[in-house]
């Protein structure tokens, strides 16, 4: 069978008709599609996380200050796999792990920089991640034991020698 020009036109033609309609019938929202993450305002953008270079001097933030205005960019919606505040699962299993590890992956990041040094909070100090950790944890229902609440993290950062 031999296509001619024009009869491969027809063909393009009415592949791209065809096509149209089954586009146009389509809902311009999946159906059930969950709603878009709320409340996200609070948080800064990536080009501020990586210019930041000046640190915070008032008090000690607590954990949810950190998180709202750092960490729920991206625990927030879960993105890259970030565990969000409420997953109990996710964040059994970081904490089966070792708070330790859990905070070393905070403090010097994991994963290539998936998930960066002190979660792209630059200004902030090592405490005030431990505490948005710990506010991370236990909004999921899990427990931070007393000893891991009283852990002094350790950047690697800061034991480099000059």
């Amino acid at each position: 069978m031999q296509i001619t020009f024009n009869k491969l036109c027809m063909l393009a033609t009415a592949f791209l008709f065809l096509s149209g309609s089954v586009l146009a019938a389509m809902p311009s929202q999946p159906v059930n599609a969950p709603e878009p993450a709320k409340n996200l305002d609070t948080t800064t953008g990536f080009m501020q996380e990586i210019t930041e270079d000046r640190p915070h001097t008032g008090p000690t933030r607590s954990g949810l200050e950190v998180y709202e205005y750092r960490c729920k960019g991206c625990h927030g919606r879960n993105t890259q796999g970030a565990p969000m505040p409420d997953d109990k699962y996710e964040w059994g299993l970081r904490m089966n792990k070792g708070f330790t590890l859990l905070m070393d992956h905070a403090l010097n990041g994991y994963k290539d920089f998936l998930m960066p040094p002190k979660g792209g909070c630059r200004n902030c100090n090592e405490e005030e991640v431990k505490n948005a950790v710990i506010y991370m944890i236990e909004s999921s229902g899990n427990q931070v034991s007393l000893k891991d609440k009283k852990f002094k993290p350790v950047n690697k950062d800061s034991q480099k020698t000059k």
